[in-house]
């Protein structure tokens, strides 16, 4: 069961009340003060928030790291109208507002309201944020429903991860794109490893969305147009690259369209991954060599009395 509260201005008060909740193991929802007014949502070892003024994550803190708000503090989301970059508009970080609009809290999650009008564009959009219960996986799920005339739509989050700095690893992380098999789908995933083996994994299951290691973050229309034409995969190589992703897509007049993605975080990037598999159905355990023999003889032994049950029907017939 999640509980949750709206405290506005008591950081103390919220951080102690946070911390009460998370260790009955519930999700707890509060407003804290950094870098500005955010609401968050915490399962005791992943804490999200979310800035109130403007939808962006300010802040994740998993394994006494915090991912985003260092370095350069990417943690955007974003939108576009098809390849025009005159029509680019992002949330940041930073609190900056391309697109206006309002955030609420609920039971377990957040949302945000808003609507994207660039180049004639009338799309309205809600923006979920929660965490996946039982796992440390952040889900953000926006529907979009388009008010006006056909719109190619191109929806974006780049982020920076820089979970290595609190663990005195630096910047740079390994860096990869991968596709991960769950018994719902198959899911196109960005990856970041710190030295050390802190890792989050970013992806979905919808098949047109785009993951990509470069450029550094989507600061603008050339960078989003180059995200969606060249992904890029940095193939496990260690730099200082951001992670994003995003999807482009066709929305005819009066439809809508639902884009669906996690973040999960772990200990290592085995864990990270284990995670968004879990959360996104699980899935089926593949069989080892060392066990190949064994389901050999079954299947054989299965197959022989099959045969010996045939032959006598035969023989009685």
């Amino acid at each position: 069961m999640s509980i949750s509260s709206l405290v506005k201005k008591l950081p103390t008060t919220v951080a102690k009340t946070a911390a009460c909740l998370s260790a009955v193991g519930v999700t707890a929802i509060a407003v804290g003060t950094s870098p500005a007014q955010a609401l968050s949502l915490s399962n005791g070892s992943l804490t999200l928030d979310i800035n109130d003024s403007n939808g962006a994550i300010s802040s994740v803190l998993f394994g006494g790291s915090e991912f985003y708000q260092r370095g350069a503090f990417v943690s955007n989301f974003g939108f576009q109208n098809g390849t025009n970059t005159s029509t680019f508009a992002t949330n940041t970080a930073f609190g900056s507002s391309g697109v206006p609009v309002t955030v609420t809290s609920g039971s377990g999650s957040a949302t945000v309201n808003g609507s994207f009008t660039g180049g004639g564009a009338n799309i309205s959009f809600s923006r979920v944020y929660s965490l996946v219960p039982g796992l440390n996986v952040i889900r953000t799920i926006t529907t979009f429903v388009n008010n006006g005339a056909d719109t190619t739509l191109s929806a974006f989050d780049t982020f920076d991860p820089d979970q290595g700095l609190d663990k005195g690893t630096g910047f740079g992380t390994f860096n990869d794109v991968l596709t991960l098999v769950t018994n719902a789908g198959l899911a196109k995933v960005g990856q970041a490893t710190e030295s050390g083996g802190l890792s989050v994994v970013i992806g979905s299951l919808n098949p047109a969305t785009i993951a990509s290691g470069n450029p550094f973050q989507i600061g603008d229309g050339f960078d989003l147009n180059a995200f969606f034409d060249a992904p890029f995969d940095d193939n496990g190589s260690f730099a200082d690259s951001g992670t994003h992703i995003g999807l482009r897509s066709v929305l005819t007049a009066g439809s809508s369209l639902s884009f669906a993605y996690d973040q999960a975080f772990g200990l290592t990037s085995e864990a990270a991954q284990a995670e968004f598999i879990a959360a996104n159905g699980g899935a089926t355990p593949v069989p080892t060599p060392a066990l190949l023999p064994g389901l050999i003889g079954v299947s054989l032994s299965i197959l022989r009395k099959r045969k010996a049950e045939a032959a006598e029907q035969s023989a009685e017939v």
